[in-house]
């Protein structure tokens, strides 16, 4: 079974949505157990999806403890769904808006996405990244410290780098990765910063433009990679993604993000990426930076 994610917790769903639920597991030929509230997390493969009804936010932190994919399903109000959030939920599938029947149960059988390295030491920032990868068919890996980063290029060869610059000091971040640049596992990079802190400007002049090929505020990087669950071939112009170093707004796609899958998509491929698509809706919009593309 290649199951997008592999636990579902469920939220204020009522008991004929839970027997149809488990008729449609059945139906799709999805082998599944029940996570029982009595007693604590299954013990089962990762090829048997587990469900468990009245989810709470603990529950959250026990499925990723197993180290598991968690997809919740069900009805939230902002502070619901805000505790699951602080909790580490990464995929959520609002009832309020979406029929039962079209929950996207199967990973997209195409990578949509290169594989992605993410230098950074925020596990929250790391698990947004690798969730909405591994739901686009790739993936991301995780490197948290510097002097790791060489030896982790080598061995994954991803096709991006992500650099997180609010995770280290500019200092000790720019001398270190330029040794890399130039190397033949140096990929195409990008930055994350927050361009609302006090001497951002500077701290791109220090050197972060010489090591990455534009700079996003980490929400807006988030949600390009998840809007382009919405594009099909030839790809839809995206504006207000990408910063350049003198702070101007421009097309992502002027710096070679690898455009994946080629070709035309099916309609039934693209319909069945939208439904993947809803489940990370609630990251919101991104920040308009202009209206215009930047020569």
């Amino acid at each position: 079974m290649n199951l997008l994610s592999d636990v579902l917790l469920l939220h204020r769903l009522s008991s004929d949505e839970q027997d149809f639920l488990v008729a449609l597991l059945k139906w799709k030929g999805i082998d599944h157990l029940e996570w029982v509230r009595s007693s604590g997390f299954p013990s089962s493969t990762k090829e048997v999806l587990v469900w468990k009804k009245d989810a709470s936010p603990e529950d959250i932190r026990s499925a990723h403890d197993w180290s598991r994919e968690v997809s919740l399903i069900g009805r939230f109000d902002s502070e619901e769904k805000n505790s699951f959030v602080r909790a580490g939920a990464t995929r959520i599938y609002d009832l309020n808006s979406f029929p039962l029947e079209e929950f996207p149960f199967f990973k997209f059988s195409k990578p949509l996405h290169p594989e992605m390295v993410v230098l950074t030491q925020s596990p929250d920032l790391f698990s947004k990244y690798r969730s909405l990868l591994r739901a686009c068919g790739s993936n991301a890996h995780w490197c948290k410290d510097i002097l790791g980063l060489p030896n982790m290029l080598k061995e994954t060869k991803p096709g991006v780098l992500v650099l997180d610059s609010e995770s280290f000091s500019i200092r000790e971040l720019v001398p270190k990765m330029k040794g890399l640049l130039g190397t033949p596992y140096f990929p195409l990079s990008f930055c994350l910063i927050d361009f609302n802190k006090e001497n951002v400007y500077q701290n791109l002049a220090t050197g972060l433009k010489d090591i990455a090929k534009a700079f996003f505020e980490p929400k807006d990087l988030l949600l390009f990679l998840r809007d382009r669950l919405a594009l099909a071939s030839p790809p839809k112009d995206s504006f207000f993604q990408a910063i350049d170093w003198s702070g101007s707004p421009r097309n992502i796609r002027e710096y070679e993000f690898p455009n994946v899958p080629d070709g035309m998509l099916e309609r039934a491929e693209a319909a069945y990426l939208y439904r993947i698509r809803r489940l990370f809706l609630w990251m919101g919009e991104g920040a308009n930076r202009g209206t215009e593309i930047s020569a």
